[in-house]
């Protein structure tokens, strides 16, 4: 069983790289206020707040066609109450970004869309443009605190049991 859950996995990781998942966009669908900086290529990142995530577009033109690649970060649950501790990657990124003025993920986004003067990039979607160091940022924080729940659930399910202090 463990076998074919790899080669599932690993064909499809495999099609990703080679194909990529890029998509063809309608320009009636985007912001027309961006539409002639998007046909070069142009990184554009978004907050949605009804999803919880971040979403980081790359613009493109081919072939008179405006193409976009994407990657999507949902801002996790916290099942051990770490995400938020004071010296936790994700609070000190927090901090740095917001200069200690936001309290959790989803205060600071806000903030960050307000910056932006809540500017939506697609007319038919609710996200909003955010900072892209800032999203590139927060993304990381966002993926090094889901790690470190990945290896804590890793010892759980070795271990037998809720590990109370865990060791990084």
């Amino acid at each position: 069983m463990k076998k074919a859950t790899f080669l599932v996995l690993f064909t499809l990781i495999i099609n990703f790289l080679f194909t990529g998942c890029s998509v063809t966009l309608n320009p009636n669908n985007v912001n027309s206020t961006l539409l002639p900086t998007l046909k070069n290529s142009k990184l554009i990142s978004t907050y949605d707040e009804k999803e919880s995530k971040i979403t980081m577009y790359r613009f493109s033109n081919k072939n008179g066609e405006l193409k976009a690649t994407y990657a999507v970060y949902f801002i996790p649950s916290d099942p051990y109450d770490m995400m938020y501790q004071p010296f936790s990657n994700v609070m000190i990124t927090l901090n740095r970004l917001t200069k200690n003025k936001a309290k959790t993920i989803e205060e600071a986004l806000v903030m960050e869309v307000k910056k932006h003067d809540f500017k939506k990039l697609f007319n038919d979607k609710d996200e909003y443009i955010i900072g892209n160091d800032f999203a590139i940022d927060l993304a990381q924080a966002i993926r090094e605190f889901e790690e470190k729940i990945d290896r804590i659930d890793d010892r759980e399910s070795r271990f037998g049991g809720r590990i109370i202090f865990p060791i990084s």
